[in-house]
């Protein structure tokens, strides 16, 4: 997970929509200060949003709110796998493994999951919704029981990228009988890139965008200083057996940085952790020693997914892969009690 930094010189949380915004304290010796701030929020996806604005804002902040989470409604619409009446949902129900026609919003995701398929080779696989289900992290309600072997062979079987196809030029996409896409690793950056279009659109010059950690920035925060944000450390009680590793601090400049990890959704049994991130190439819950993978990228949705990857695949697998990639990520894993960063080279800072 991100949080905010909220320290002189950071955006403190402050007004909420509708409500005026307060100017902001003295700027550090020469920096120029942009005098107001003003914090909108909502909730979409299952999870609360925030947008932190700084500045004099061209509409009412009633206005933007609204606009915000119109802007998450659209994209939930389409890629939820919660609701049966969402583009995805639709999708997934037709099984003829017929062209069909889908929403371009879905369209565009699920192209840009299948050429991340490609260049991880199945590492990431949107296909994997069958596993996801059976290990009690999907859509369909949780059971918090290992599968047997045979129930884990069955939904390998209907696991597989190959089997979907997207014709962005005709708006249509297609899958062999019984697949079903699960777009959950990359719908929330998506949701977060839509609400940045459109605060560009009404031409808010600096904001800082945050819906459960995928976050992504522009301009400055109040203070006239680049939005920065820290990688939480993957366990809130660390013992001194697992002495806290220092926050890695970022500053956004027109960039957007997600995080994922295996310590917020997991169930225990016969003394093994089970994660919510599923290795579609084994059929199982990773469980190699990384417990959080963060990255930087243009986009959010690009951030989000690439994060994604990055903790499915064994430590020295998702190094080569970002660097591959010339990603800037950072890796946190613990092992012995004791917790290791690995960054790649184009890291911002130490």
């Amino acid at each position: 997970m991100l949080r905010t930094i909220v320290a002189a010189a950071s955006l403190a949380l402050a007004a909420c929509a509708g409500q005026p915004p307060r100017a902001a304290e003295s700027p550090v010796s020469g920096q120029i200060p942009i005098s107001a701030e003003t914090l909108i929020s909502g909730e979409t996806m299952g999870s609360a949003w925030t947008v932190k604005l700084a500045g004099a804002l061209p509409i009412p902040a009633e206005e933007l709110r609204a606009g915000v989470q119109s802007q998450f409604d659209t994209v939930n619409l389409a890629l939820s796998t919660y609701r049966a009446d969402s583009a995805l949902s639709r999708f997934n129900d037709d099984d003829r493994g017929e062209w069909v026609g889908v929403d371009p919003e879905l369209g565009e995701v699920l192209e840009y999951a299948l050429s991340l398929a490609e260049r991880s080779d199945g590492a990431y696989d949107v296909t994997v919704g069958p596993l996801v289900n059976l290990w009690g992290f999907g859509p369909e309600r949780a059971t918090r029981q290992v599968p047997d072997a045979a129930a884990i062979d069955a939904a390998r079987a209907r696991v597989g990228w190959r089997g979907v196809e997207v014709d962005l030029a005709n708006s249509r996409a297609r899958k062999r009988p019984g697949m079903r896409v699960d777009l959950s690793s990359l719908g929330k950056g998506r949701g977060v890139d839509r609400v940045a279009n459109y605060l560009d659109s009404r031409g808010v010059a600096n904001y800082l965008i945050d819906l459960s950690g995928k976050l992504r920035a522009r301009g400055r925060n109040a203070r006239g200083q680049p939005w920065r944000v820290a990688v939480e450390h993957p366990s809130a009680d660390v013992s001194s057996a697992a002495p806290s590793i220092e926050p890695a601090i970022i500053e956004l400049h027109g960039e957007s940085v997600a995080t994922a990890g295996d310590y917020r959704r997991f169930f225990e049994s016969g003394g093994r952790h089970y994660s919510h991130i599923i290795d579609p190439r084994t059929g199982f819950p990773v469980a190699h020693n990384t417990v959080s993978a963060t990255v930087i990228a243009s986009d959010c949705m690009q951030a989000d997914a690439l994060a994604t990857v990055l903790m499915v695949m064994p430590p020295m697998e998702a190094l080569a892969l970002a660097n591959a990639l010339r990603l800037r990520a950072l890796l946190i894993g613990q092992a012995d009690g004791k917790y290791r960063v690995r960054r790649t080279a184009g890291w911002p800072g130490p």
